[in-house]
Parts: structure tokens; C-alpha cells; sequence
């Protein structure tokens, strides 16, 4: 029950943090909006957003699950946060570079989804529809 209690606890935290990375977004604040990722990438998962980034896709999931020892509530946190990354990338700047990490982090963020979608334990939701559609027209 106390294990429970805390996973909603978190949830509801996390549904703070991206209501303010969605006004950052909207008021196009990238410094802020990057930094509150990393931040937040680090809180939910104890691991840092360039080692995330590194990663290979084809590995992603079992680094994540094996190594990194990530339940399925902290999977769709940081596919969400890959998914607010990439965007950060995308549209901060018109730099070349930047817009392939940007689609360097919609994969991965792609590849958890799909996971989750397939084999977690959590209930399926429109939000992770939304963004696997979304994220197929961006990817390829």
C-alpha cells in the first residue's frame, strides 16, 4: 500500500513538472525548458538525459529494464521527457545538429512507447496513442 501511495505521489508530481514544461514551451523559455528535463530525467530515474541520449535503440529497453532497474511508471516518464527533448531540439534552433538529436530522442522515446504499449503493465492511454501516431509522421 505505502509502495502504491508513492507511485501516485509521483505521478501527480510529474503531472506538475509537465504542465510547466508545456508553458515553457509556449513561451518558447529553451534554456529553462532544457534545463527543467535534465533535471526532471535525473529525479524520475536517477540517470542523466545524455547518457539516455547515448544509448543505441536496439539496446535502450534492456539497459533501462536490466541495468537501470526503470518500473513502467518511470518508463513513461522518460519517454515523455525524450518526447519534451526532442521537441526543445527540434524548434529551439534551425541548426542541423540540433534537429538530429532531436529525432535521436522521438526514436527512443518511439522505442518506449512501443514497449509500453506491448509488454507493461500500464494501462494503455490516449496520450501514448497520441504520441506513438505523432511520433511515426516525425520519425520516418
Amino acid at each position: 500500500m505505502h509502495k502504491r501511495d508513492y507511485l501516485v505521489k509521483q505521478i501527480e508530481e510529474f503531472a506538475k513538472v509537465m504542465s510547466i514544461l508545456l508553458g515553457l514551451k509556449r513561451d518558447e523559455n529553451y534554456p529553462k525548458l532544457s534545463e527543467l528535463i535534465s533535471e526532471s530525467v535525473k529525479k524520475y530515474t536517477s540517470t542523466e538525459i545524455d547518457y539516455i541520449e547515448s544509448l543505441i535503440d536496439e539496446q535502450l529497453i534492456d539497459i533501462l529494464t536490466s541495468e537501470k532497474k526503470l518500473n513502467d511508471e518511470q518508463l513513461k516518464i522518460l519517454a515523455d521527457l525524450l518526447f519534451e527533448k526532442a521537441d526543445y531540439y527540434i524548434n529551439s534552433q534551425q541548426n542541423s545538429e540540433l534537429k538530429l538529436k532531436g529525432i535521436n530522442c522521438y526514436k527512443k522515446s518511439y522505442v518506449i512507447y512501443l514497449f509500453l504499449k506491448e509488454q507493461a503493465t500500464l494501462t494503455y492511454s490516449l496520450d501514448m496513442h497520441y504520441k506513438l501516431d505523432l511520433l511515426v509522421n516525425r520519425i520516418f
